[in-house]
């Protein structure tokens, strides 16, 4: 984590130093932060965290009219299809992460702390009905000073 925060301090540090405009007026940024959605790894390729979508392809061996083996092919089933045929081999498929977190958790970030703090009560007031119960969000505020 300490190293994410260097890289994004880093960028902000070449951004302002691009942009002649920005650079004296800033010198930290305030970040507006979800803990419980911070960038995960998972060792396994179903990790329910990353929502992939499963699908299975199946193979069934047919014999053709000369004799002959034949390969008869079907993918992007669902896990109930392909266990209710007599299939001879069954792959399973995962596709690419649904669900995306920035690195850190990072949900906006400001130029100022009367910004941030204002974004942060205008995002709790227009997600009120989802944000009660057990599952609320922890939602921080951190400044990161730029120095070049």
């Amino acid at each position: 984590m300490v190293s994410e925060l260097a890289a994004l301090k880093a960028q902000m540090a070449m951004l302002m130093s691009s942009n002649t405009e920005l650079a004296p007026s800033v010198s930290s940024i305030w970040v507006v932060y979800d803990a419980s959605k911070i960038s995960v790894w998972c060792s396994k390729t179903d990790c329910p965290l990353l929502g992939r979508e499963v699908t299975y392809d199946v193979v069934k061996e047919e014999e053709g009219d000369d004799g002959e083996l034949e390969s008869i092919i079907k993918t992007g089933l669902s896990e109930e299809e392909s266990n209710s045929g007599d299939y001879d081999a069954r792959v399973m498929r995962l596709s690419s992460p649904k669900i995306k977190h920035h690195d850190l958790g990072v949900i906006a970030s400001f130029t100022s702390k009367k910004k941030a703090t204002t974004f942060i009560e205008d995002y709790f007031r227009m997600n009120r009905a989802t944000l009660s119960g057990k599952d609320a969000p922890e939602i921080g505020l951190s400044e990161i000073v730029i120095t070049a």
